[in-house]
């Protein structure tokens, strides 16, 4: 028998991080923003109006990425608990490794390292779990 345990604990602390520094995007970081185009002070009325809708739309993005973040770690917290200890998955351990290589990208790279090895341990997984199942089947 196959167990993924150490993938699913892989994948809650990802989850956990994802959650986390979603959370944290959007009510620290998006509130900093918002805040410094909320106290900026210039001399003509069209400059002022011009940084407000700068800052207005970083606070935006800033929030839409937190978001991101946070529906992709409830998502990655779903997908952890439904993963089969005897059965060979596919489509997860693709996902979580495509999910690695995207935190990377955008340097996340805590949530990076946790989905990129256990994407690939759950592939390694695969190779022993079809293994098995195929000597099962011989006897």
């Amino acid at each position: 028998m196959v167990n993924r345990k150490l993938e699913r604990r892989l994948l809650m602390v990802g989850s956990t991080w994802q959650i986390l520094s979603g959370l944290l995007t959007i009510f620290v970081y998006a509130s900093y923003i918002k805040n410094k185009g909320l106290n900026s002070s210039y001399n003509t009325l069209a400059k002022l109006e011009a940084a407000q809708s700068i800052f207005g739309s970083l606070y935006m993005f800033s929030v839409s990425f937190g978001m991101l973040f946070v529906i992709l770690g409830i998502l990655n917290f779903v997908l952890a608990k439904t993963l089969k200890d005897d059965k060979a998955e596919v489509k997860k351990p693709i996902w979580f490794i495509l999910l690695g290589v995207a935190s990377y990208l955008v340097m996340d790279l805590l949530g990076a390292l946790m989905f990129l090895s256990a994407g690939i341990l759950a592939l390694a997984k695969n190779k022993s779990i079809s293994k098995l199942v195929n000597c099962h089947l011989q006897n």
